[in-house]
């Protein structure tokens, strides 16, 4: 019987493996859309086809694709084509920074089409309270405008928004979100948690076209940082934000470069998990169903995360703020983990993480291990009692590096007076949970914070904010090696979604998603980290991207 033969055979001196063989000096060798073998340069060339495609990198680092484990890909993509405004510095500069940004691009939209916008922090403002509608209506008396903040978790509209979704003053506020009100009661136009889900929810319409022509440009965006990967959390805000039909169609002609996994509703119908895991079950495809998703919490810094003790800055603030019923909670749970379905819970706050420890916990006892994977997203704060909880437990760390430092300086830092002093030091406590055995996986929150890799990969590193401070990192007793970050965003996001047979490893029978780096990572001081650039991105054994 013939040996098969490789048709594309990469050679370099660092290969990381993200295998227990570690960093390789030789080659690897492609046969279509597989990994044929792994080994020495000449065990790879021998396998060489007469026409195979040789490439010998040097010393350049080889590694498997990256993989983004959190991202709101459509929100994400769209985003880019739209406003943020992260540098205002009050309400009346925000909303007139949108109205020359629209006065710019104001032909991209239909008469009739809402105008979005990303990014403000109203804690960040000069007079730091929530925005109101009349700011915007000077400028947009008749176009509908909604504007989600930096974390997603509020969001800002215009007087015509609140027509056109039939909101008054007659609206009730649920525990999971309230709505902004001004004195007499008439709505301000801010909107708060899940209160902004039904503006949202029209806000986000948007023209298939723009969709489409977004996905196109992202998918080579993300080949351009070496992610053959992401993970889309489709849930936000009790509202369905993507288009997974328009990403097959993508998918089926070849247009996307790269795997599609996606988590929808955990409140949803139990059928519609079941259908979707039906229809994307095939773990070596290129789109794949990854359970569930649904929120425990809120954000610490608006008081909406779940603390297991009281608000530092504010003592009278309700510490234990929930974003659903948590008996509902345990029930769907408890029957997502017996169907083998993974579970994705977003936490922010230590207690929202005890309580999504308790409820997966709750589940295993009563249905024995199965092959659900259960996560925790973001996990800013946890306690140390509960790290080895989690390792022993297999529930996964999903988290994102630049969470860390999402302002420019460890000054600017809301978290603080928040929490105080001693419950800080277990923020992001990354290093902390992989010695105790957590699987982990990192992403980005995308359009949270941009989309590159590197970012992330710096910040796990150096902890260290924009401005390069503090020198040793924040809180840096909790800083991981490159080493374990590498295998983080690779292997880690694969076994997040319960792929880590067909994807983040470099070895011989894995699908062909790798990436050559202009140099050795290695060599790097963490902030060369930043500027490290992808040479070749092979996504299923094709080149998606070169530099030239």
């Amino acid at each position: 019987m013939a040996m098969e033969e490789a048709t594309r055979v990469l050679l370099s001196t660092n290969i990381f493996t993200g295998a227990p063989e570690g960093m390789v000096s030789g080659g690897v060798a492609l046969a279509g859309n597989r990994i044929l073998h792994v080994g020495s340069a000449a065990e790879a060339l021998a396998m060489a086809a007469s026409d195979a495609e040789v490439r010998d990198y040097g010393d350049q680092l080889i590694t498997a694709g990256l993989h983004d484990s959190h991202m709101h890909l459509m929100m994400g993509c769209t985003s880019e084509h739209e406003c943020f405004l992260n540098e205002a510095k009050s309400e009346e500069d925000a909303a007139a920074q949108l109205a020359a940004w629209f006065e710019d691009h104001k032909h991209e939209y239909a008469d009739d089409e809402w105008l979005r916008a990303w990014g403000f922090c109203y804690l960040a403002w000069d007079d730091p309270v929530p925005p109101s509608r009349h700011s915007l209506d000077k400028y947009f008396p008749d176009r509908p405008v909604f504007i989600n903040d930096s974390d997603l978790h509020g969001g800002w509209c215009n007087t015509r928004a609140l027509e056109l979704c039939g909101l008054d003053e007659s609206v009730q506020d649920s525990p999971w979100g309230a709505f902004g009100r001004e004195e007499g009661g008439a709505l301000s136009g801010y909107l708060g948690e899940r209160a902004k889900a039904i503006v949202e929810e029209r806000a986000n319409n948007l023209p298939e076209a723009k969709e489409e022509r977004a996905l196109r440009e992202i998918s080579q965006v993300f080949a351009s940082y070496g992610i053959t990967s992401v993970t889309d959390m489709l849930p936000l805000d009790a509202i369905d934000i993507g288009n997974i039909d328009l990403v097959e169609r993508l998918e089926k002609e070849g247009c996307l470069a790269f795997r599609y996994n996606f988590a929808t509703e955990m409140l949803d119908p139990f059928e519609k998990a079941r259908s979707l895991k039906e229809r994307f079950s095939d773990k070596a495809s290129r789109m794949y169903y990854t359970g569930v998703k649904e929120f425990i919490d809120g954000i610490v810094t608006t008081h909406t995360g779940y603390l297991l003790d009281e608000y530092s800055d504010d003592p009278a603030a309700n510490p234990v703020w929930l974003a659903m019923d948590l008996d509902e909670a345990s029930l769907r749970i408890d029957e997502y983990q017996r169907e083998g379905m993974n579970i994705q819970l977003h936490c922010v706050g230590d207690g929202a993480v005890r309580c999504a420890i308790d409820l997966y916990e709750h589940a295993i006892q009563a249905n024995g291990p199965t092959e659900a994977r259960l996560s925790i997203e973001h996990l800013d704060m946890s306690d140390p009692q509960d790290w080895a909880r989690m390792g022993e437990l297999g529930i996964v760390a999903s988290v994102q590096p630049p969470h860390i430092t999402l302002v420019d300086s460890l000054e600017q830092d809301e978290y603080r007076a928040c929490i105080g002093p001693e419950r800080v030091k277990h923020l992001w406590a990354f290093k902390s949970m992989w010695d105790n055995g957590c699987p982990m996986a990192f992403g980005t929150d995308f359009p949270v914070v941009p989309v590159d890799p590197r970012i992330g990969l710096n910040r796990a590193v150096a902890r260290r904010f924009p401005d390069g401070l503090p020198r040793e990192g924040w809180n840096p007793e909790q800083k991981l090696t490159l080493s374990d970050a590498l295998t983080i965003y690779t292997a880690g996001g694969a076994y997040k979604v319960g792929r880590e047979q067909e994807l983040g490893t470099l070895e011989a029978g894995k699908l062909a998603d790798l990436v050559v780096w202009h140099e050795n990572l290695f060599d790097l001081p963490a902030d060369g980290l930043l500027g490290a650039l992808v040479d070749l991105t092979i996504f299923d054994g094709e080149v998606v991207f070169e530099r030239r």
